[in-house]
């Protein structure tokens, strides 16, 4: 699957959104201080997110680091700025 944003394209994020299953969110990566973007794929116990990109061979994501705290999504990407 292709990535749906490409490297560099600015996005309008809608901070305190609800959350749902198949929604492109912006989260603090646990390791790094940049952010990342990333798809939910699933919500566990505790409310931790599972995150996964849409290039799967070419994503690191919640295979590789793990579910991601609720608290640290920043918010739902709700448009691509072209």
């Amino acid at each position: 699957m292709t990535p749906t944003l490409k490297n560099g394209q600015r996005v309008l994020v809608k901070i305190a959104a609800n959350l749902q299953i198949g929604d492109i969110v912006v989260a603090k990566h646990p390791f790094r201080k940049t952010p990342i973007i990333k798809r939910i794929t699933e919500f566990s116990t505790g409310g931790k997110l599972f995150l996964s990109g849409d290039n799967p061979e070419e994503s690191t994501d919640s295979r590789t680091f793990g579910e991601i705290p609720a608290a640290d999504i920043l918010g739902k990407v709700i448009c691509r700025l072209d």
